[in-house]
């Protein structure tokens, strides 16, 4: 399931425009990893991997499939806290990938006349706000304006708790609406989490039992169910975070996810599902064609991607899904029939790089082997990262000062911890799983640790930033979906709980700070922003290039 956590996938999103522009920096890089790519790409991939897990920085399984049939897999575990490769896959939570199993439960409802896709939410709960007006599309494609009830601090006092169908409707019931019905469209876990609950209500019948029976049994899937709890006995794995060695994390109870996001499944099982639903096998093809047919971004529990390649376009459809340290991504590519499947349950590299890679393989494209290296500094490079931190989202305040010749970092109240430069800029403490990158230009870090990220600005910068008001007027005529045909993704401008923010397809919100009334910026990003609201347009500039966009 998604969480409006920051990230810097955009910085990727934006900096690598397409998988084309990567590929040829990659290849500029490392010119031995092109030859004779296409009788090797498997071999490249198998030292990719290699590389990941000598230096324990990947666990999970990864499967490329062509036509059904799978042509490239691996897979690895913890063992007695170590990495170890297994040639059996395990299983793992899907996350939000099980939206694109309730999809297509609702969408085999509407082709047996139980459903209608303009049916009103009044039908089945009247006591949400607008209803009566929100239609079962609109929760398909994420148009319903129902507040997403994970992004709510609340969540988090009750997420490893059991909680009813009717607990979980009164907590939806009390959140105002994010906007109104149809205005946009918006990524909320309260549209599936209510679609689960009305396939029960109209079928009479769990909606785990409804995956097995309308899904599962039609495709032949042995792993694929909604999970209770973790049971090794299955083959299913824990969520782990590195902490020396691997360590299993706490748990969220699934009834808190459900229909949102808490089957559980195989890269091979993950494969036939997508393959069957393209084959035509649990829906028609008009359904699917509507359910493929993107607003804003949005199918009905699906996500539509077209790739660059070689001056060739190829057109993927996709989810991916978080829940707990688990990451997870599919894509199914219909005219080449290629499935792609990254099922990972610990948060110890970059996951969409590893995805970008095994589609680079799987098209026979170059594979760049990482290269982990300890990077010496000297002290004149280390004191630009000196200082008092504080995060809007984080509650402890953060401290880098350097001793000796060794950086450290200590949140409010706790001892200080070494940081070893990994990168430019970026840093790591390996024993916490903690990772920083900063920006010393613009005194700010990310920090990611157990799948949260924060962003920290250093203090006397935050104070001077919040001199700069602007009024809430003009934030919201900004507010919006823009869109441009030279531009892969849409941004979406938004105001969430009092925050000025800005999205795009696909990935998680992130600040903007401003610089006048109509300029604002994202510095860890090298993000800028600038506005013309008469025009309905802004100007979106990362890295010396800048894109016009304009709002639907």
């Amino acid at each position: 399931m998604k969480r409006k956590l920051l990230s810097i996938l955009l910085m990727a999103s934006l900096s690598s425009i397409s998988v084309a522009e990567e590929n040829s920096t990659a290849a500029a890089s490392n010119k031995q990893s092109s030859i004779n790519t296409m009788t090797n790409k498997y071999e490249q991939l198998d030292k990719y991997f290699a590389a990941l897990a000598e230096k324990e920085k990947v666990l999970g399984s990864f499967a490329i499939y062509q036509d059904g049939k799978n042509v490239y897999s691996k897979n690895y575990l913890s063992v007695d806290g170590k990495v170890e490769e297994k040639k059996v896959a395990h299983r793992y939570k899907i996350g939000s990938i099980t939206k694109t199993f309730t999809a297509t439960l609702v969408l085999q409802l509407v082709e047996e006349g139980k459903l209608a896709l303009d049916t009103k939410l009044a039908r089945f709960f009247p006591e949400i706000q607008n209803a009566d007006q929100i239609t079962i599309e609109m929760m398909l494609n994420h148009h319903s304006g129902i507040f997403n009830y994970t992004n709510h601090q609340e969540f988090f006092s009750y997420f490893q708790k059991a909680q009813s169908n009717k607990a979980m409707v009164e907590r939806i019931k009390a959140y105002k609406p994010a906007f109104e019905p149809g205005e946009r469209g918006e990524y909320s876990n309260s549209n599936y989490l209510l679609l689960g609950y009305i396939l029960e209500a109209i079928t009479g019948k769990d909606y785990g039992v409804l995956v097995a029976e309308k899904i599962a049994k039609p495709l032949n899937l042995k792993a694929t169910y909604l999970e209770e709890k973790t049971e090794p006995e299955k083959n299913e794995v824990f969520p782990y975070q590195k902490l020396g060695k691997f360590v299993a994390t706490e748990q969220w109870d699934m009834s808190t996810a459900d229909a949102a996001g808490a089957i559980v499944s195989t890269t091979h099982d993950l494969n036939l599902f997508f393959k069957g639903l393209f084959d035509g096998k649990l829906i028609t093809k008009d359904l699917l064609n509507k359910m493929i047919d993107v607003k804003d971004t949005y199918g009905f529990g699906i996500f539509k991607r077209t790739i660059e390649l070689d001056d060739k376009e190829y057109v993927g459809y996709w989810h991916n899904g978080r829940i707990e340290l688990f990451s997870s991504g599919m894509m199914y590519f219909p005219k080449q029939k290629i499935g792609i499947t990254s099922l990972l349950n610990a948060d110890l590299y970059d996951g969409s790089k590893i995805f970008r890679t095994l589609t680079n393989a799987a098209f026979g494209h170059p594979v760049v082997i990482p290269e982990f290296k300890v990077l010496q500094l000297t002290e004149k490079e280390l004191k630009q990262y000196i200082g008092d931190y504080s995060s809007d989202t984080h509650p402890l305040g953060i401290k880098v000062m350097l001793d000796g010749e060794q950086l450290k970092a200590q949140a409010d109240g706790q001892g200080a911890f070494p940081l070893t430069a990994i990168d430019k800029d970026k840093f790591e403490f390996e024993a916490a799983g903690i990772e920083m990158e900063f920006d010393p230009s613009s005194k700010e870090f990310l920090i990611k640790q157990g799948g949260r990220v924060d962003i920290f600005v250093e203090k006397s910068k935050a104070s001077a930033e919040k001199k700069i008001k602007v009024s809430e007027g003009i934030l919201k005529s900004y507010v919006g979906l823009y869109k441009s045909d030279d531009f892969p993704l849409d941004i979406e401008v938004l105001i969430t709980d009092g925050k000025f923010q800005a999205q795009a397809t696909g990935q998680s919100a992130f600040p903007l700070t401003a610089v006048s009334e109509t300029e604002f910026t994202f510095s860890l990003a090298g993000i800028s922003i600038k506005f013309d609201a008469e025009k309905r347009q802004l100007a979106i500039t990362q890295h010396g290039n800048t894109n016009i966009m304009t709002k639907k």
